[in-house]
């Protein structure tokens, strides 16, 4: 009994220390425990994401399929356009991990100073052209006319409030490079949190303040975004962190930017194909009505929930790798991501199992439109037999970012979406009169080529190599 408990006091203390960030280096000692200490904070801000969307999709959903389907198109179009933000990210964690790796913590301040640059002036100018022309972007999505009118207001605010996200997704990944992950997680969290306390007081009104519906969840998200980077700032600028900001890593450094322009570069393209092709798969599934488009929304919001604390440990396999290659260590790189992997697979897996019995039951919270609920379950059942490889898929994909082979990845995405799913899609589901299975079918067949793809290359070892 005495054993058992000491057991769970350890586990207790490991838990504590990674939520509150305690540990910074993760280039010695045990593999195991490095894995925790990252992916534990991870994990958890992920979760805080997932719920949030969970309960946001919630919400809009008592205002009708009309209004997630205004929700699902702007944040396309928000996701297409922050782009810019992923590229930072992943060039500041790349980056900043190699250097901290190395011990060069002044680089790594420098580097971290041209990533705020860059991320604030590039959120003010795509917030400016998304407000301007906000009617005509969610037209090109393919939204009607009356629903564009009916959610005007609620896209214009989304719009000019995703300079925030930008920000703050950029600054996370300079908080994840330096090995301080509870940091970006204690911003998603406050964020987050806030967001889902506003969303319903300002959608159906609280005491003197009117129901705003659609509207409140704009400004709910505008507010919890500005609030998250303002957290952010107070803690670099105080220098809480390795990462020291003043006005000498906030000038020009020409070298550091252009290595952080280029690795943002590869990361932008990166996500701009999943990005731009959830337009066009949006485009596909509509084709078969708004009742098809809502279940597939719904699915992929929902199936959200299990695979991004699959996507943390993924992250934390990535700063790993980034710190290990610093620190002249591949084997032991090259080690932590399979261990990382195979922790993600097992993960997954009883993931997958547990939907064949709750997918039916989880999507009826969300609607009780017989189609959509239809179409929802469908879509997580056929998805699920991908997650005994997608673990592996998300921990590599993340490693050879952190190893400085973005475009390898890229090139992986751009194979996966363009070549495959996009193409598939549309000839199961609309030529071969397949419907939305053929839609799912061919979602599926891309992943797995994604995950073979992954695995390949990462297992040639030639990752091991590149300088950042």
């Amino acid at each position: 009994m005495k054993v058992v408990v000491l057991r769970l006091q350890s586990y207790t203390d490991l838990f504590v220390t990674a939520v509150l960030g305690r540990e910074k280096k993760f280039t010695s000692g045990s593999i195991n425990r490095a894995i925790v200490l990252l992916a534990v904070p991870m994990v958890l801000e992920l979760v805080m994401e997932s719920v949030f969307v969970c309960a946001s999709l919630f919400f809009v959903s008592k205002l009708g399929a009309a209004a997630v389907s205004i929700v699902g198109a702007t944040e396309s179009v928000i996701s297409f356009s922050y782009s810019v933000s992923i590229g930072l990210s992943i060039a500041a964690s790349t980056l900043i991990a190699r250097r901290v790796g190395e011990q060069n913590f002044k680089d790594a301040s420098t580097t971290a100073g041209q990533v705020i640059n860059i991320s604030v002036v590039c959120g003010i100018l795509i917030s400016l052209i998304c407000f301007i022309w906000s009617n005509e972007i969610l037209g090109l999505v393919g939204l009607s006319s009356a629903i564009i009118q009916q959610g005007s207001l609620y896209a214009k605010v989304m719009f000019a409030s995703c300079g925030f996200i930008i920000i703050r997704i950029a600054l996370n990944g300079i908080l994840r490079g330096s090995g301080n992950a509870s940091m970006a997680m204690r911003t998603l969290w406050l964020s987050n949190a806030l967001n889902i306390i506003l969303c319903p007081i300002l959608i159906f009104g609280w005491g003197p303040i009117p129901a705003c519906g659609l509207l409140g969840v704009g400004i709910a998200t505008a507010v919890a975004r500005f609030i998250g980077v303002c957290y952010q700032a107070f803690h670099l600028i105080k220098g809480t962190t390795i990462i020291q900001i003043g006005k000498e890593q906030l000038g020009f450094h020409r070298e550091t930017f252009q290595k952080v322009l280029r690795l943002t570069f590869g990361g932008m393209l990166q996500y701009l194909i999943p990005a731009s092709s959830w337009l066009f798969m949006i485009k596909i599934v509509s084709h078969f009505g708004g009742n098809a488009l809502a279940g597939y929304i719904i699915a992929q919001r929902v199936a959200s929930i299990v695979t991004t604390p699959a996507w943390g440990i993924g992250n934390a396999a990535g700063i790993l790798t980034g710190q290990n290659l610093g620190a002249q260590q591949p084997e032991r790189a090259e080690k932590s991501v399979w261990r990382a992997g195979m922790i993600n697979m097992c993960f997954l897996i009883s993931v997958s199992i547990g939907w064949i019995f709750m997918a039916d039951p989880v999507v009826r919270i969300f609607s009780d439109v017989p189609e959509v609920i239809d179409n929802s379950t469908t879509y997580i059942h056929i998805i699920s037999i991908a997650y005994v490889l997608l673990g592996y898929t998300m921990v590599i994909s993340r490693a050879l970012n952190a190893a400085g082979k973005v475009m390898i990845v890229t090139l992986l995405y751009i194979l996966m979406f363009y070549v495959i799913q996009i193409p598939l899609s549309y000839v199961f589901g609309v030529v071969l009169s397949f419907g939305p299975k053929g839609i799912f079918a061919a979602i599926l067949l891309s992943e797995l080529v994604l995950a073979f793809g992954c695995i390949t290359i990462f297992r040639t070892g030639k990752w091991k190599l590149a300088k950042v």
